[in-house]
C-alpha cells in the first residue's frame, strides 16, 4: 500500500512550513519563484511520492530486508546519478566504500529480523520469489537517488531557499499520495483510527514538527555539501537511530549487529581515503596546469627576446 501515514506527514510539513514562511515575510520581500523553478520543484515532489509509494508496495512482493538491503544501498546510485545531473565525480575507491557501507547499514538495520526464526519463516511464507518486488524496489532506490541531486541542483544553481522547496515539494508529493489513498480507501481508514486513537494522532504530530526540522538541516548540508553527503548524514542517523534503540529498548546485541558496524565503518574509512585521493589529484592537475602556464610564459619571452 502507498502512503501510510504519508498524507497526515506531508500536509504537517506543508502547514509548519506556511508558518515559517509568514515569518520570512516580515523580515525579508518577498520573492517571486519562476516558473520553470517551479516545475522542477514539483518533480522532486512526484520523484518522492513515487518513490515511497512504490517502496511500500514492494513489500506485498517481497520482504522487508529485501527492502532494508535496496533502501540501504541507496549512496551508490546517489552518486552515480550525481555525475550526471551535478557533475560532481567520484573515484573508483569511494563507489567501493558506499557499497560496504550500505551491505553494512542492510545487516545492521536487518540483523533483528534475520535473528528471529520465526520472523524467517514468516518471511519466507510470503511472495518473496516474485520478481515484481525487486523490480519496485529497484525502481523506487533509483527515484529516491535522483532527489538529493535535483535538490542540490535547486539549491546551489537556482537559489531555491530550504522552506520553498519543502512547501512545494511536499505539497506535490501530498497531493499524489491524498489522490491515491483516497482512490484506494486508506486514507478513509486512517482518518478513522486517527479519529478514535487521539494519541496516534498526537505521535504524528509530534513525528511532522520533528521531521520538518530535521528536513530543514538534511537540506542546509545538501545546499552547502551536496547531495551525497546529505545521504551520508541520513545513514549516520539510521546507525545512531540503532544504537539508541540498545540503550532505550531491550534487546541483544548480537554477531550480526557487530559485523554491520564494522563494515560501515570500514566504508567510512574508504571513503574518508578515496575523498583524500580525490583531493591529492585536485591538487596535482592544479599544479600541472600552473606549470604548463609557467613554461607557455617563459616560451613566449625568451621568443620575444
Amino acid at each position: 500500500s502507498i502512503g501510510g501515514d504519508a498524507p497526515i506527514h506531508t500536509l504537517l510539513l506543508c502547514n509548519n512550513n506556511k508558518c515559517s514562511s509568514k515569518k520570512d515575510k516580515n523580515t525579508q520581500q518577498q520573492r517571486i519563484i519562476p516558473m520553470k523553478t517551479l516545475l522542477q520543484i514539483s518533480i522532486v515532489g512526484i520523484l518522492l511520492a513515487l518513490a515511497h509509494g512504490l517502496g511500500n508496495t514492494a513489500l506485498q512482493y517481497s520482504s522487508y530486508p529485501l527492502k532494508v538491503a535496496f533502501k540501504s544501498c541507496k549512496l551508490v546510485p546517489t552518486m552515480a546519478l550525481g555525475k550526471c545531473v551535478t557533475g560532481r565525480k567520484h573515484t573508483a575507491l569511494q563507489y567501493i566504500a558506499a557499497l560496504i557501507m550500505g551491505m553494512g547499514l542492510a545487516v545492521l538495520t536487518a540483523a533483528d529480523v534475520f535473528s528471529s526464526k520465526t520472523k524467517l519463516q514468516s518471511i519466507s511464507d510470503q511472495e518473496s520469489l516474485s520478481l515484481l518486488g525487486p523490480i519496485l524496489l529497484g525502481i523506487s532506490t533509483i527515484l529516491d537517488s535522483a532527489v538529493p541531486n535535483l535538490q542540490e541542483q535547486l539549491l546551489q544553481s537556482a537559489k531555491v531557499n530550504t522552506s520553498e522547496l519543502i512547501f512545494v515539494s511536499n505539497a506535490i508529493m501530498c497531493l499524489v499520495l491524498v489522490a491515491y489513498t483516497t482512490y484506494s480507501g486508506e486514507l478513509i481508514a486512517a482518518w478513522s483510527y486517527c479519529t478514535q486513537h487521539m494519541d496516534a494522532s498526537m505521535i504524528l504530530v509530534c513525528q511532522g514538527l520533528c521531521a520538518y526540522f530535521g528536513l530543514q538541516c538534511y537540506l542546509a548540508i545538501i545546499r552547502d555539501h551536496g547531495g551525497v553527503a546529505g545521504v551520508l548524514f541520513a545513514n549516520a542517523r539510521k546507525v545512531c537511530t540503532i544504537l539508541l534503540s540498545f540503550i532505550l529498548f531491550s534487546k541483544p546485541f548480537n554477531v550480526r549487529h557487530f559485523l554491520g558496524l564494522v563494515l560501515v565503518f570500514v566504508g567510512v574509512y574508504l571513503g574518508y581515503k578515496g575523498k583524500q585521493q580525490q583531493q591529492q589529484k585536485k591538487k596535482k592537475g592544479a599544479h600541472q596546469k600552473r606549470k604548463s602556464k609557467g613554461d607557455g610564459k617563459s616560451q613566449t619571452t625568451t621568443f620575444k627576446n
